[in-house]
């Protein structure tokens, strides 16, 4: 019979225009993050300079185990880590928030995030050293702030930086 057998695969060019929408769909969803992530970068910025400074003097008052610097390590645990996908709420507003939803729905993340710390789902973005340290690769920022990713997948994903070979054509010097 000429009909077509369920048990055939796809034709070729089904299964790439199968493929290629797949690819679009996610570069949507990517660029709509990323939109919402640019738009809230300085305020997140701005937040973790200001919470790294009040880290920075409630450790030396309270020592590095009290509660104060441990919410203090979960706040900027949350600017780090807060989903790309959402409007960013901020822990440090002008005036401070009035509307329930938004109050629990900072709460939600705050508390969400800090047990995935706690049990090393996340790094604890608190303890790095690269808010002020310029040798530190852009990867690994970048793996720092992928929020979707669990420890062991960002591993994987993170490349190590290059490190130049020393029979590499560039660095072989005639000294004849």
């Amino acid at each position: 019979s000429s009909g077509i057998n369920a048990e055939w695969p796809l034709r070729p060019g089904v299964q790439e225009n199968e493929r290629r929408l797949e690819m679009l769909q996610n570069k949507l969803v990517n660029t709509q993050q990323s939109k919402i992530s640019d738009k809230y970068k300085m305020v997140r910025f701005f937040e973790k300079r200001k919470l790294f400074r009040k880290l920075k003097s409630a450790r030396s008052v309270h020592g590095d185990e009290s509660p104060q610097v441990q919410k203090i390590r979960d706040q900027i645990n949350y600017i780090v880590y807060f989903p790309l996908g959402e409007k960013y709420i901020s822990l440090l507003p002008k005036e401070p928030y009035t509307d329930d939803k938004v109050i629990a729905r900072q709460e939600e993340i705050l508390q969400s995030i800090a047990g995935k710390v706690l049990i090393k789902d996340l790094e604890d973005a608190s303890q790095a050293s690269w808010s002020k340290d310029k040798n530190v690769p852009l990867s690994r920022i970048k793996s720092l702030q992928a929020p979707d990713l669990n420890l062991k997948e960002r591993r994987i994903h993170s490349k190590p930086a290059p490190v130049p070979s020393s029979t590499d054509d560039f660095f072989i010097i005639d000294r004849g």
